[in-house]
């Protein structure tokens, strides 16, 4: 393993955390701000694996290189869940909202009492920025 490998992941390490971290507060926009740094952090990984380095560890140890790898993959495994969780809050929230427009629909009546037909409200789009 290359330093410059061993320094990616812990890096991705870091940023996994931070998202983690976000993702636990239910901070999506935090969460979401960190997927470019995230990004950039499996591309120099990946970088990392291509050639050959003269910057090789002096003798990388077997437990530093099973640690690194395991931090990353607990790390990883938490982010998914958590990922998970936050779609499924996200669309419990959309069905809310989705509901409670459908209850809006209130029945109207002509002049001389009958009811109207209802009519279908148009499609919704909702927005939120950070």
């Amino acid at each position: 393993m290359t330093k410059d490998k061993l320094q990616a992941a812990t890096e991705l390490a870091a940023i996994l955390g931070q998202e983690n971290a976000a993702l636990r507060r239910l901070d999506f926009a935090e969460a979401v701000a960190l997927l470019p740094a995230k990004e950039a952090a499996c591309v120099r990984l990946a970088a990392s694996d291509t050639g050959t380095s003269d910057r090789q560890l002096a003798s990388p140890t077997s437990d530093s290189i099973a640690a690194a790898g395991q931090r990353l993959a607990a790390l990883a495994t938490e982010n998914r869940t958590l990922l998970e969780h936050a779609i499924t809050v996200q669309t419990r929230v959309i069905g809310i909202i989705a509901s409670a427009i459908r209850q809006q629909t209130a029945p109207s009546y002509s002049a001389d009492g009958r009811r109207c037909p209802v009519t279908r409200t148009g499609a919704v789009a909702l927005s939120a920025q950070a």
